[in-house]
């Protein structure tokens, strides 16, 4: 029996446990734990899910919470929301024909639309009409392109577009 220097054990006796550990298979797979996610509504595991539009995360708890987010990478994200500038209700994508375009939630009490630019609300905020005050929005009608109140049909002030820019009318002197 050989003894290491200040160890009061043999080396070549070991316990139970360690032989039965150096017996086992070498085969075995010990993956990356898995990451669970948690709803922010009620702190249930979130749970991905194969709907008709795709995979997406959903709450464990189910129809009690109807918390729902996309998935990307295998991560929950919430979608995105954009809001009415007229309002503060919420717009929805919609497609009319081949126009694609964001309604507000609240119609018909608002009317206001907003046109879709790389699968995002454009911008309202950067003309204002000067009509009535509020905001020019790109549009496209049966001519093709042209800047209208987001007021419509209450304020009809309009301009012609280029390129998808507003073209002001000339001041009268």
């Amino acid at each position: 029996m050989s003894q290491d220097e200040g160890n009061d054990k043999p080396t070549h006796v070991s316990s139970a446990w360690e032989q039965e550990f150096l017996s086992q298979d070498s085969t075995g797979y010990i993956g990356a734990p898995s990451k669970r996610y948690r709803c922010p509504k009620c702190q249930h595991p979130l749970v991905l899910k194969k709907g008709k539009n795709g995979s997406f995360w959903g709450c464990e708890d189910f129809p009690r919470c109807d918390y729902t987010a996309n998935d990307e990478d295998g991560r929950p994200v919430r979608a995105k929301k954009f809001f009415c500038p007229l309002c503060g209700g919420q717009l929805r994508k919609k497609t009319y024909s081949e126009n694609v375009f964001w309604g507000c939630s609240n119609y018909p009490e608002c009317k206001a639309t907003l046109d879709d630019v790389n699968g995002e609300p454009a911008s309202a905020r950067k003309y204002p009409c000067r009509a009535c005050g509020h905001y020019l929005v790109r549009k496209k009608g049966a001519k093709g392109h042209f800047w209208g109140c987001i007021k419509y049909p209450e304020c009809r002030h309009t301009l012609p577009d280029d390129n998808g820019q507003p073209v002001p009318r000339k001041l009268r002197g």
